[in-house]
């Protein structure tokens, strides 16, 4: 489920939330598939949280991500100057 800006509670089969999440719905409907790979998710959230950060003005700096599996969290940081789009990437 996700409850997004409004407070609604819909059942989706991924969560986006944050000042900037009005701007990547779309992008995020058209490129996620089920069962995509590890590298799959962390490309699509890499690309749509740097999309978010380049159009809302509370958003900035680098994107970090935390993978949770049972062997533990794998943590992992894209600086500004390396994001895959906006002012570094276009």
């Amino acid at each position: 489920f996700n409850i997004p800006l409004g407070g609604a509670c819909i059942p989706m089969p991924f969560a986006i939330g944050g000042s900037g999440s009005t701007f990547i719905y779309g992008l995020v409907d058209s490129d996620f598939k089920e069962n995509m790979t590890k590298d799959e998710a962390l490309a699509l959230c890499a690309k749509a949280v740097s999309h978010a950060m380049a159009r809302d003005g509370s958003s900035g700096g680098v994107i970090r991500t935390c993978v949770a599996t049972a062997e533990g969290n794998e943590r992992e940081m894209i600086p500004g100057n390396k994001l895959p789009y906006g002012p570094a990437g276009w």
